[in-house]
């Protein structure tokens, strides 16, 4: 399943801003209904402009969510505004956003939009999105360029429209550099594999480096991490994927299979039920706290991990291989 930024596509992209404008007075009504994550209700200052970005986390993981763009925001604006972010409620659960927000402390207050009402209620269809608020009406609602032309009308200079993403970064400053409250590090191809050391659903003890010693001539290890709640509309293909699965570890002795299970939202019986319903025979961990899943910077499933005889990462992927 991939995360996909564009949650849905209109032809005519242009007109957001007047659509947006024309259905947003009840989505202003429906925000003042909302809490944050942290359960502390949305109060709108009328003496503030509210700034709403939406936001799609999985983008933010990947290095290109809209982060360093509002930080590098005009001083005068961030200085009488009141920030709120939006998770539209798509491909993310809530265990998910909290844990986001232990890597980007700076993301809060958040909103989960559930139900993408809020999202849609502004008349937006894409994020990252901006929505400007003051006494009660919007006055703005757009991307990330039509919020810099709107604070900045005379920019689109020649040497303006030239710039590119890059240029738009802040400078890299101990006042701008987003504090983390913690490292987010996803290994790549090249790094060595986290460790880890669990129990199977069958009971039995399994780590890496066991599986890495133990196996004939050094076979290599490929971890497969999975959702239970496949199939759902939000894990397109995963049926298939699971199938094509099944037929490599058929065909292909040449290393050593592990499954991990997402614990998010289920519990050991529904992991042990979808293990049964699509007939796993491979080593399957159940990873209750997904704690594996956070090791290895997965957000997406079925996703494959091949580790070398050396605990090097060979491949990464939602392909199966």
């Amino acid at each position: 399943m991939k995360r996909l930024t564009i949650l849905y596509t209109l032809p005519l992209l242009a007109s957001l801003c007047f659509s947006a404008l024309v259905q947003s007075e009840p989505a202003v009504s429906l925000l003042e209904k909302q809490q944050t994550l942290a359960g502390t209700p949305v109060q709108l200052n009328e003496n503030r402009i509210t700034h709403l970005v939406f936001i799609e986390i999985w983008a933010s993981y990947a290095g290109s969510g809209p982060e360093a763009f509002v930080a590098s925001l005009p001083e005068s604006f961030q200085k009488r505004t009141d920030r709120i972010w939006v998770q539209p409620e798509i491909n993310v659960t809530r265990a998910q956003l909290l844990e986001f927000q232990g890597y980007y402390p700076q993301v809060a207050p958040i909103v989960l939009d559930r139900g993408r009402h809020l999202l849609t209620g502004f008349g937006l269809w894409q994020t990252p999105a901006h929505v400007l608020i003051e006494k009660g009406k919007v006055v703005f609602s757009g991307s990330n360029e039509a919020l810099l032309d709107y604070l900045e009308p005379g920019r689109k200079t020649a040497e303006a429209k030239a710039q590119t993403w890059d240029a738009l970064q802040p400078p890299t400053t101990a006042a701008s550099t987003p504090v983390k409250a913690k490292p987010y590090v996803v290994p790549h191809v090249g790094d060595t594999a986290p460790l880890f050391q669990r129990q199977t659903m069958s009971d039995q003890p399994v780590s890496l480096a066991a599986l890495l010693q133990q196996g004939q001539a050094q076979q290599p290890v490929s971890l497969v991490f999975l959702d239970a709640l496949c199939p759902m509309p939000h894990f397109p293909d995963c049926e298939q994927k699971i199938a094509q699965w099944k037929q490599l570890m058929a065909k292909d002795s040449s290393r050593q299979w592990v499954g991990v299970i997402s614990g998010y939202y289920i519990d050991a019986s529904i992991a042990s039920a979808f293990a049964e319903k699509f007939g796993l025979t491979a080593p399957l961990i159940f990873d209750t706290d997904n704690s594996v899943f956070t090791q290895y910077g997965i957000h997406a499933t079925p996703y494959q991990v091949d580790v070398g005889s050396q605990g090097r990462i060979l491949y990464r992927g939602d392909q199966l291989r």
